[in-house]
């Protein structure tokens, strides 16, 4: 589709940029003097670019009429809200009884000096002088009809009269005030226009007292209007209905209503396949008030004029075109086909000051912690609804449509997900992605509240706000202790002997137990020493019996454990008040946090260190697979199992090929203690993994065993699968004295008489199982059991 602004092709200062926003404040008394801005000051600028309304057409008509002598209202007073339109109309009299050739007055209370007299006024104006209105006295009516009648056609226009009364108030004139006087002088007037042919006065009253400052002027303005309600008539020049026609006359040069039927034909049919048209509103009629209001969707100029409207210092017409007329030069290089809520760029400096005027000054924040800002919960959520919404800004959108909605002068606020979705979604794309798309909102953004099914902003932080408040203030040490705690959940201390949050881990025991230490972070410089050493300065002997579990990245599982600490903390504040969905949803965050906590420990707390000859290996656990319910130390088992670097079953050909290949005999006190002692060696869960290792070794005939008995050997026990001997194992003693023989060995012993002590001879080959004080880390390392 066509873009809006080749359709509706806006004024020029529009589309350069060199508009000055008091070309739509209107000034009677500048255009009188042909002084401002060209659209009020020159006549055929000034219809080119007005719209007629059916009032504006009566009342020009009822003024000529009057002024030619052909009867008519003599005294008329034009009401309208503030903004709407009276000053515009009555610059509209003012060239047009210069097109009748009558005489024109000007007065405007906000110009005019308290010193200054409105009768006085009046002649000096028509006649250049003043000679028979004189003083500060109401002159009567002989003296008035006399300067009317010798000037007629004659139209007075006074603007803003309220303006001048109550300055006059304050001036003494004798036992009255000026503005006591000044009323006494506009019954006259009232009285005189209608007897006098070719006079017309024409007056402009607000429709409430809202632009009053005090009780004193309100009672004035009362006085005025009951003095004037005698011989006024009333005209209102602004229908709600002749709005939209005013605003794009006034914005736009042309429009090719072909084109733009063409363009709004198509919206409202995507709208309907949305289901997305206004709840009660028949298709049909949705496309003619689209018509009427294009290139802007209806909902612009409703929410503009009728909900920012109601605030008592927005000018209505006025206030509307100055918003949109920087909406559409923000928009002329977009391809936008229509403007709608969600075009309302609160990045753009000078609409969101134009707004915040109405809105106060706070909302300045909110918008950017909301919606604008680079962090803020709008901007992160865009790139998260899917590629096909990439250049989109489909949370931007729908989040200044939101905004939009949210103000008014009255209680109506707030926008209902199809109203959202009818400004911010984009055409030919499912709109669906709004709902997604608030949701996230909802859940991110500090100011977004929700009730009633309408949505709005507001400058009461909401839930997400609170929570993020107390996130902010969680300390240090309240994070460390629930990190402990999750930790301490997660480990069910059975495979190891588990170590977390220790305060000193060089204390940790020097013994035979296989032992866990969860570091809460990376630092191998301290599970160096840690393995070397014992407390200060004592050496460890059994090295090979650490393992060590760090964490990864922490960055979110802080964020969540900060928000399950402040949700917590928010539980407990009685200060607080909150809603009831805010309760049930702070509940149901407990529940689900808690859970997302569990599974974010073992995402995060996955690397495992073990001790090497050489240093350290690291070795990842990855993260738990779907539906898994196992404790951190038994994902840790299976980890380092598969990987062979932890044994709870070990094969006898282990021993008889590694140790006794090359040897005649090995201390099973050596070799036990070697794979306590030497980093790199298989970590074994326990002692008894070699004991059943060697009782099954001995029993298939791998090897033997013997005890050292006064320098010589005695044989204990060896199967050499011949003899029915008895196959009863002795209790394996672990001593420094038992040993195990290799096969040939054993053969040649077993030969010999049973029970007999043979010397040892020195020729045998024996394992030496040794381990050196060198520790981890450095250049020698541990040795390997050698021949």
């Amino acid at each position: 589709m066509k873009p809006f602004h080749t359709v509706a092709i806006p004024h020029e200062d529009i589309k350069s940029g060199a508009l000055e926003m008091s070309v739509f404040a209107a000034d009677l008394w500048n255009a009188s003097r042909g002084k401002g801005p060209q659209e009020y000051s020159n006549p055929d600028v000034f219809f080119r670019k007005t719209y007629q309304t059916d009032g504006l057409k009566e009342l020009l008509e009822t003024v000529q009429k009057r002024l030619e002598g052909r009867g008519g209202d003599s005294v008329l007073q034009v009401q309208t809200p503030f903004g709407g339109g009276k000053t515009h109309s009555m610059i509209a009299l003012y060239h047009k009884a210069g097109e009748w050739n009558a005489k024109r007055v000007v007065l405007v209370g906000t110009v005019l000096d308290k010193d200054k007299t409105l009768w006085g006024e009046i002649e000096r104006q028509l006649t250049g002088e003043i000679r028979y209105l004189t003083g500060r006295t109401s002159p009567g009516r002989e003296a008035l009809n006399k300067v009317l009648t010798t000037n007629a056609p004659v139209l007075i226009l006074m603007d803003e009269l309220m303006g001048y009364m109550t300055k006059a108030s304050g001036v003494k004139v004798e036992d009255t005030t000026l503005a006591e006087q000044t009323l006494a002088f506009m019954q006259e007037l009232s009285e005189e226009a209608s007897s006098i042919s070719g006079v017309c006065a024409l007056v402009t009253l607000q429709s409430s007292f809202i632009e009053q400052s005090s009780e004193a002027a309100e009672r004035l303005l009362s006085k005025l209007k009951k003095t004037l309600g005698r011989k006024e008539k009333v005209y209102a020049p602004v229908k709600d209905s002749e709005v939209t026609k005013i605003i794009r006359k006034r914005l736009f040069s042309t429009i090719d209503e072909r084109a733009a039927e063409a363009v709004v034909s198509n919206l409202v049919d995507y709208f309907a396949n949305q289901s997305m048209l206004p709840a009660g509103i028949e298709k049909s009629d949705y496309r003619t008030r689209f018509l009427d209001s294009y290139p802007f969707a209806p909902e612009v100029i409703d929410v503009l004029y009728h909900r920012w409207g109601s605030y008592p210092e927005f000018q209505r017409t006025r206030g509307v075109l100055r918003i949109l007329a920087l909406v559409i030069h923000s928009m002329l290089k977009s391809g936008n086909s229509y403007i709608s809520l969600a075009d309302f760029d609160l990045d753009n400096q000078e609409l969101r000051q134009e707004l915040i005027k109405f809105t106060g000054s706070e909302f300045n924040s909110v918008i950017a912690s909301d919606i604008t800002a680079d962090d803020s919960g709008t901007v992160r959520t865009n790139p998260e609804l899917g590629r096909a919404y990439q250049n989109l800004n489909i949370a931007t959108r729908a989040a200044q449509t939101i905004f939009m909605y949210s103000f008014s002068g009255g209680r109506e606020h707030g926008a209902t997900l199809t109203d959202i979705k009818r400004q911010a979604a984009a055409y030919d794309n499912p709109a669906e992605v709004i709902s997604d798309c608030l949701e996230r909102l909802k859940n991110r953004l500090f100011y977004l509240q929700n009730t009633d099914d309408k949505y709005f902003f507001s400058n009461k932080p909401n839930l997400n706000r609170i929570i993020h408040t107390k996130m902010e203030n969680v300390s240090s040490e309240s994070l460390k202790e629930l990190e402990e705690e999750l930790l301490k959940r997660n480990i069910s201390g059975k495979r190891f002997k588990t170590f977390v949050g220790e305060q000193s881990y060089k204390d940790i025991p020097d013994n035979y137990d296989l032992k866990l230490l969860v570091l809460d972070s990376v630092d191998k410089q301290t599970m160096i020493e840690i393995v070397n050493n014992r407390g200060n300065s004592t050496p460890r002997v059994n090295r090979n019996t650490i393992i060590f579990l760090c964490p990864g990245d922490k960055t979110n599982l802080e964020k969540q454990m900060r928000r399950k600490l402040a949700i917590d903390a928010i539980e407990r504040d009685d200060s607080l008040e909150l809603g009831e969905m805010d309760r049930k949803k702070l509940k149901e965050d407990t529940k689900r946090i808690s859970g997302e906590l569990d599974d974010a420990i073992h995402r995060v707390y996955r690397e495992i260190y073990i001790p090497m000859k050489d240093g350290l290996l690291k070795t990842d656990l990855g993260v738990p697979t779907y539906g898994e319910n196992k404790t951190l130390d038994e994902r840790i088992f299976d980890h380092l199992k598969s990987e062979s670097k932890l044994v709870d079953k070990l094969s006898p050909m282990v021993i008889s090929i590694k140790y006794l290949e090359k040897s005649s005999n090995l201390h099973t006190e050596q070799l036990w203690k070697s794979h306590l002692q030497t980093p790199g060696e298989p970590l074994l869960m326990n002692r008894g993994v070699l004991e059943e290792a060697i009782v099954e070794g001995l029993k298939n005939g791998l090897f033997g065993l013997a005890m050292e008995n006064g320098g010589g050997l005695k044989l204990m026990y060896f199967n050499d699968r011949k003899s029915a001997q008895d196959t009863t194992v002795p209790e394996l003693q672990f001593s420094s004295v038992e040993l195990l023989l290799a096969l040939a060995k054993c053969k040649e012993l077993a030969e010999k008489e049973p029970g007999t002590i043979y010397p040892t001879d020195s020729g045998d080959k024996k394992v030496n199982v040794t381990v050196k004080d060198s520790g981890v880390g450095t250049s020698s390392g541990t040795s390997q059991p050698t021949a």
